[in-house]
């Protein structure tokens, strides 16, 4: 049953960082609707209009992937991992909890860390996802190669 589990936890890490790839293009995609807009007051508006429906978008896949974070970090008990990752999983949880009050503090200054603390989240999904993968081969520690025997002395 915990096999299970551990491909259940992979196969989640993997959906969290495709929520990861989502939130990246979404945002994007609404700074550069924006940012190509013509130099007059109509057709600003009309890029700050659709830049909106992209940052809806990011706003509805960050509650997603905030699911999928409290769900990674429930199967890691079902999966029976190692405290520390237990641990690791649960500042996973934390830091998408800061993630979500950088997005609303209203201080561009202190806001602009939401992007910061986005590189954080990724790399520890990754680091998490990766260093418990359960399916495939599992590869273990590269060993040196064995030397010739040390001559044993007369």
């Amino acid at each position: 049953m915990t096999n299970i589990f551990r491909k259940v936890y992979s196969v989640v890490g993997v959906l969290i960082l495709a929520g990861y790839v989502l939130q990246l293009y979404f945002i994007a995609a609404g700074i550069f609707t924006i940012a190509n807009a013509d130099d007059n007051q109509k057709s600003v508006y009309s890029a700050f209009q659709n830049a909106d429906n992209f940052m809806g978008l990011h706003a509805f896949n960050g509650w997603l992937v905030g699911i999928l974070i409290i769900v990674f970090f429930a199967i890691s008990f079902g999966a029976r991992l190692p405290r520390r990752t237990i641990g690791l999983n649960g500042l996973l949880v934390v830091l998408y909890v800061v993630q979500f009050v950088l997005a609303h503090t209203g201080i561009a200054a202190l806001s602009a860390l939401h992007g910061i603390n986005a590189l954080v989240l990724i790399g520890l999904t990754g680091y998490l996802t990766s260093s418990n993968w359960a399916f495939g081969r599992q590869v273990g520690p590269a060993t040196a190669y064995k030397s010739e025997p040390s001559p044993t002395p007369r």
